[in-house]
C-alpha cells in the first residue's frame, strides 16, 4: 500500500477498495426518452445479470400505484436482488411538517405494501437522504427502526445521477439521435469521481477504507450505462460486492451525533470528526449544473 494525501491534511493510505450498487426510486411507470419503465427495468436487471453483480432496489409508494409497476418490481426479487422500503411517499424528513408520527404510519404503509414481495429485505433507505432536522426525529427514527428490526439502507458514495439523467433527457427530446458517447463519459466520471472522493473522506473519517454502497436510481442513465459503469470499476481494481456484505461492515452501525442528520454516512461521520472543508449538501445540481455546461452538455 502506498501513501496518499487527503485534501483535507490527513495523510492515508490506499488499500483495496470495493463497492455495492443500489438503486432508488423506481420503476417509475410512464415513458421515457428512449425507453419506457419496462425498457429501463430490463436494462438495469440485464446488466446486473451480465456482470454478475447482485443489487437492491429501495421502492417508494408511487412506484407501486399499478399492477405494472408491481410486476416489474417482482422481476427484482425474482432475478435474487433486494426490494427494500423507501417511504410510501418519498417524502423528505427534515421538512417542516415531517413529524415522527408520519415518518412511522408511512414507513409502515410502504413495509405493507412491498413484505410480501419477492427479494424482501427489512431495510429502510430514508428519501433524499434526510434522516432528521431535529434531536427529536433524528433520534426517535433511530428508536423506531431498531423496534422494527429494520437495518438503515445506508450510503457512502452519494452521487447526483438523477441530474445527468434529467440533463440527457432533455438533450434527447430536443434530438433524439443525439450521440451518447459524451454523456458516458460525462457520467462514468462523474461516478469515477465521487466515488474516489467518498473512500478518501472513508479513511480520514475511520482510518480505512469501507465496503461503499453507492447510491445511483432507476433511470435513464442506469439502462444506458450501468453496464459501463460497473466494468470501470472493475477496471479501476474495485471489488463489486452485494449490498448484504457492504452492510455486514461495523462502520454501517455507527450513529454519526450531527444535525441536521444524513447525506452519506461517510459525510456524516466526518462531520461529526469536526472535518473542514464538506460542503451542504454533499451532492446537488448547483455542483454538477457548471461541470455540464462547460461541456456542452
Amino acid at each position: 500500500m502506498r501513501p496518499f494525501l487527503f485534501f483535507l491534511g490527513f495523510t492515508i493510505t490506499l488499500s483495496a477498495q470495493s463497492i455495492a450498487f443500489t438503486f432508488d426510486d423506481g420503476p417509475k411507470m410512464g415513458q421515457t426518452v428512449l425507453l419506457d419503465a419496462a425498457g429501463k427495468n430490463a436494462a438495469i436487471l440485464g446488466a446486473l445479470r451480465e456482470a454478475r453483480v447482485a443489487s437492491c432496489l429501495f421502492v417508494a409508494g408511487p412506484c407501486l400505484e399499478t399492477p405494472q409497476g408491481v410486476a416489474l418490481v417482482k422481476e427484482w426479487g425474482n432475478a435474487g436482488h433486494g426490494v427494500a422500503n423507501h417511504g410510501a411517499a418519498h417524502g423528505n424528513l427534515n421538512g417542516p411538517h415531517s413529524t415522527l408520527a408520519w415518518f412511522e404510519a408511512d414507513f409502515l404503509k410502504q413495509d405493507a405494501r412491498i413484505r410480501t414481495l419477492p427479494g424482501y429485505v427489512r431495510w429502510y433507505r430514508f428519501p433524499y437522504l434526510k434522516e432528521g432536522d431535529t434531536r427529536e426525529k433524528r433520534d426517535g427514527v433511530r428508536a423506531f427502526l431498531k423496534a422494527q428490526g429494520c437495518r438503515n439502507g445506508h450510503v457512502t458514495i452519494d452521487t447526483s445521477d438523477w441530474f445527468y439523467d434529467q440533463r440527457l433527457q432533455q438533450a434527447l427530446a430536443r434530438n433524439p439521435k443525439l450521440e451518447l458517447g459524451p454523456w458516458r463519459k460525462a457520467y462514468l466520471d462523474h461516478l469515477r469521481n465521487r466515488a474516489q472522493y467518498y473512500d478518501r473522506l472513508a479513511q480520514a473519517a475511520v482510518g480505512r477504507s469501507i465496503p461503499h454502497v453507492m447510491l445511483l436510481h432507476h433511470n435513464l442513465t442506469s439502462a444506458l450505462f450501468l453496464a459501463d459503469a460497473i466494468r470501470m470499476f472493475r477496471e479501476m481494481g474495485w471489488k463489486v460486492i452485494a449490498p448484504a456484505e457492504a452492510y455486514a461492515d461495523e462502520v454501517y452501525r455507527m450513529e454519526p451525533d450531527v444535525l441536521p442528520a444524513g447525506e452519506s454516512l461517510v459525510w456524516s461521520l466526518a462531520k461529526a470528526k469536526g472535518l473542514q472543508g464538506l460542503r451542504f449538501p454533499g451532492e446537488d445540481a448547483q455542483y454538477e449544473a457548471p461541470l455540464l455546461d462547460a461541456l456542452g452538455l
